[in-house]
This record gives structure tokens, C-alpha cells and sequence, in this order.
């Protein structure tokens, strides 16, 4: 299974479309990253330096036609970057990751890739975005199994280090350095990233990285693997309820997981006690003292449920014998989990849909699992053992690029975005709405569906469908990307009619009438 999704991940990196002056390759891979974040696929690849930035600017503005009209209360990003690369610049890697969150583009590393140094700092910028009150801009920053991203403080090399003292003296040399330092400090407390990361770059030396590969690396980064259901992440639910104990004990007590295991004074016990509001509790005893901690447990109405858990640390029970809860962990399916306290989602644990590396042991190498988590996440992206072949589209369309699942090809002012895979695909894609579109034609019918119309906060025109075959299906966006917002051409137009009509996908084809 793991074998199977290096090989799509490996392929999946497309590098359609270079944009700019700048050395890393940022480009534009598809409009539909995955079912839980359908949104344009952008890709970084490569050194970080100066320009990095504009150039991504420059591919955001262009390609991603719909922005914050398109997200509801339910969440989410405009788009998805995924990353790949050695390092470089850390102050471009800082200005990224600053671009990402303003923009709410959230961030993957896939298996396969790697993100060293200042591609790990843009790394952190990953955001998404809601409506609803309380929420605003929240941490939105995923790795797959099999992916590396690995941290080092700023360094200068000897070489740099003694033309340095050379040119500015010792002195100033050694306060440029405590000045970097200060400022990564500073830096990783704004991405909420635990103080602990903190301690172990700065007491490496220039050629070691902190690397995110074990459980507890996800947790002290604030990394999430990508949403996907937890049961398939969860071996044993009592096992898997203590593990999320020691990180909330870790919260509460502003340590190390690993310090906390020497808290549990029993293993798990059903109706370990009763909470007002939710009922019976099972967990693990932590102690008997008065108005301290008492206990760590699950309610047993969410333990009945298909994952949306909710832990705590419980206090020991009071005069009416019931325990209140102090630090507490909701995991949701399809909603915002959280834990522990505090009323900014960026300053707490707090993700879109559910934190299931919480449920793995802390030591645990994430690659070293071979759970049907890791093949959900395939699912979720799409992927198939053999991908289906793209669909034939109009002989004159030039491509730009494509891989195995995806290609960009344009006719004149209009881009095509084609994206083969599963099933599921389609029916992500219809299931989307008219969140921030305005149509002039919307049908469906048995043989897939058609949206015509424009962005909501762009006015570019659009001519968006999805033919499904069995078990595969195609979803195709075409785009007129006009300068300066002008309306498109009569050309435009029928370049539109001609993809919608022209397309075959394996056979099928789209009823034009």
C-alpha cells in the first residue's frame, strides 16, 4: 500500500506552468486538490530566494479565481500548496509563509517530498479561513507518511562566518547572530509552534535538522496528517484515548508528552466516574487529591460514536460526586477540533476536521504504519492503482504540462484544467455548489454536469464539468484569464463551447444537443 502511494505521489508532482523570476518552480497543477480541500492545486519546488514570493503572487492572482466568497462557515483555503525543497533564503522562507496565511492557502508535504530549512518555515504559513464567529483564520498545515520537513536555526558556514568578522568585527557579527536567533524565536511562537522545537534546533549543530517523522514531532509543530476518517488511524480505542491524555497533560502542565507518563495510576477503566452534562466517563486515574486532577478520560456517549471524541482531564469529584473537566480534546469527523484552552485558533490546537495523529503513540515512526488511514489518504486525493487516461480534448489546445491524473493545456486567454481519478472526484466536484460562483447555466443529467457562469470576487468566466465512466471520472474547469478583468471575447466564448462538447473521457462524452 505504501509502495502504491510513493509511486502516485512521485508522479503527482507536477510543475505545469513556471511563473517568474525566482528559483524555485511555482506553478499551477490542477483546480482540485482533494475531496476535503477542493480547491486549486499551486506546487513549490526547489531552492528558496529572493523573488519567491512575487512569483507566487504572481500564480495565485492569475490562476485562483475564487477566493473568500468561496469559503463558508464550514471552512477552508482558497488553495493548496504543496512543497518540495532543500532550503535557502529564511527570510523569503518568513515572507512565504506570511503570503500563505494572508491569503489562506494551505500547506502539504507528500510523500515523497521533503521541506528543509526555509522551505519548512514557509511550510508553517499554511492557513484556511471561516465565517463563523470565533474562527477567522485558523492553522491549516499537513504532511503525509513517507514525507520529511526538517527544521535548523539559522547558521552562517565558516567561510561566511569569518569574512564576517573581517568585514563588521566580532562583535557585530556575534549580534547579527543573536538578532537571527531571536527572530526565528519570535517567528515560531507566531506560528505556534511548541517552545520544545525551540530548544532542540538551537541545540543542534549546522548540518542536523529537526526533523517531523514521529507523532510526537506532529504535535510539538502543530502538523496535522491529512483529514481523513480515524478510525483508520485507531487499532485500539482505550490505547488510542491515553495517548490523547498524555498530550493534554503535556498542555496543561506546559511539558514534554513523554514526562507524563509517569501520571497514570491505573490502566483504562470504564465508568471511571460521571460529568455533569455528558454523563459516564472511562479512562485512567491520575490521583486522588482534592480540586487536583483526578482523571483522564473519554466521555462513553462519544466513545459509542464513529470518532467525534471527547477527552479531558477531570478534576476528583466533587461534593455532588461528579467530576468537572479542566483541559479538554474534541476530535470531529467533519467539524473544528480543538485542544486545549484559549480563544484564538491560531494559538491553539485547532484543525478542520479531525487530529488523528493524537491517537498514535508518541514514538511512533508515521511511515512505519501500514493503517487504512494511509490508503484514506489516497482516497481522498483521488488516486487509483492505475490512473485513468486523461480524456481527448480539442486537437488545438496547446499543453502546457500534465501528469498521469492531470494536465494544463490553453488556447489563447483560456486555460484547461483536467483532473482524472476515482469516482469520487466527480462527485466532490458536484457537490460543491455555487459557493462564490455565479451561474448562467448549471445542469446535470446521466451524463455528468455542466456549470457555466463567473467568479464571485474575480468576474472571470468559467465553463466548469465532470463526466464520470464506472468507477473513474474526469472533471474539467476551463478559465478565460483575461489582464485587467476585461470580458471575454466572442472567440472566448466558443473556445469554451468547443472543450465542453469536444471532450471524451474513455467514451463518454458530454450530451451538447
Amino acid at each position: 500500500m505504501r509502495l502504491l502511494a510513493l509511486s502516485i505521489a512521485l508522479l503527482s508532482i507536477a510543475f505545469a506552468l513556471p511563473f517568474g523570476a525566482s528559483a524555485a518552480t511555482i506553478s499551477i497543477v490542477s483546480m482540485q486538490y482533494s475531496a476535503t480541500h477542493p480547491v486549486p492545486h499551486l506546487h513549490y519546488d526547489g531552492t528558496t530566494e529572493d523573488g519567491d514570493v512575487a512569483t507566487l503572487q504572481s500564480m495565485y492572482e492569475t490562476f485562483v479565481k475564487c477566493r473568500l466568497s468561496c469559503i463558508g462557515p464550514d471552512g477552508g483555503a482558497t488553495a493548496v500548496l504543496t512543497l518540495n525543497g532543500p532550503g535557502g533564503s529564511y527570510y523569503e522562507g518568513l515572507a512565504l509563509a506570511d503570503f500563505l496565511r494572508a491569503n489562506h492557502i494551505a500547506t502539504v508535504v507528500e510523500r515523497g517530498s521533503t521541506c528543509y530549512s526555509a522551505c519548512a518555515f514557509a511550510f508553517l504559513g499554511g492557513s484556511g479561513w471561516s465565517s463563523q464567529e470565533g474562527v477567522g483564520t485558523y492553522v491549516d498545515r499537513m504532511v503525509e507518511p513517507g514525507s520529511i520537513v526538517g527544521f535548523h536555526a539559522p547558521y552562517a558556514d565558516e567561510e561566511s562566518f569569518t569574512n564576517a568578522i573581517n568585514e563588521r568585527g566580532a562583535m557585530a557579527t556575534q549580534g547579527q547572530t543573536r538578532d537571527s536567533l531571536a527572530l526565528m524565536v519570535k517567528e515560531l511562537v507566531k506560528w505556534n509552534v511548541d517552545p520544545e522545537v525551540i530548544f532542540r534546533m538551537v541545540g543542534m549543530g549546522p548540518d542536523e535538522t529537526y526533523n517531523l517523522v514521529t507523532a510526537e514531532d506532529l504535535y510539538l509543530a502543530r502538523v496535522t496528517l491529512p483529514p481523513t476518517p480515524s478510525s483508520g488511524w485507531i487499532t485500539d480505542l482505550p490505547s488510542a484515548v491515553r495517548e490523547v491524555c498524555l498530550r493534554l497533560l503535556a498542555i496543561d502542565e506546559r511539558a514534554d508528552p513523554y514526562d507524563m507518563q509517569w501520571r497514570f495510576e491505573s490502566d483504562y477503566t470504564p465508568s471511571i466516574g460521571k460529568a455533569e452534562f455528558v454523563g459516564p466517563i472511562s479512562g485512567y486515574k491520575l490521583g486522588d487529591r482534592l480540586l487536583d486532577i483526578g482523571n483522564c478520560s473519554a466521555t462513553d456517549a462519544s466513545m459509542a460514536s464513529d470518532g467525534d471524541y471527547e477527552v479531558a482531564l477531570y478534576f476528583t469529584p466533587g461534593l455532588d460526586g461528579l467530576n468537572a473537566p479542566s483541559t479538554s480534546f474534541f476530535n470531529r469527523q467533519h467539524g473544528w477540533s480543538s485542544a486545549g484552552v484559549g480563544r484564538d485558533p491560531l494559538k491553539r490546537i485547532f484543525a478542520k476536521g479531525p487530529l488523528n495523529s493524537f491517537f498514535l503513540p508518541l514514538d511512533v515512526n508515521i511511515d512505519a504504519l501500514d493503517l487504512p488511514g494511509e490508503a484514506d489518504i489516497d482516497a481522498n486525493r483521488f488516486n487509483t492503482l492505475l490512473p485513468p487516461l486523461l480524456p481527448t480534448m480539442p486537437a488545438d489546445l496547446v499543453v502546457d504540462a500534465s501528469t498521469p491524473s492531470s494536465r494544463v493545456s490553453h488556447l489563447g486567454d483560456v486555460f484547461v484544467f483536467e483532473r482524472v481519478g476515482s469516482r469520487q472526484l466527480y462527485d466532490s466536484a458536484l457537490a460543491q455548489g455555487a459557493l462564490g460562483r455565479a451561474y448562467t447555466n448549471d445542469v446535470t443529467t446521466d451524463t455528468g454536469f455542466v456549470r457555466e457562469g463567473a467568479f464571485v470576487d474575480t468576474a472571470a468566466t468559467f465553463v466548469w464539468f465532470g463526466i464520470p465512466n464506472g468507477e473513474s471520472s474526469a472533471v474539467v474547469e476551463a478559465i478565460v484569464v483575461k489582464p485587467n478583468g476585461e470580458a471575454p471575447t466572442d472567440e472566448d466564448l466558443a473556445t469554451l463551447r468547443r472543450i465542453q462538447c469536444e471532450t471524451d473521457f474513455l467514451g463518454a462524452t458530454l450530451n451538447c444537443g
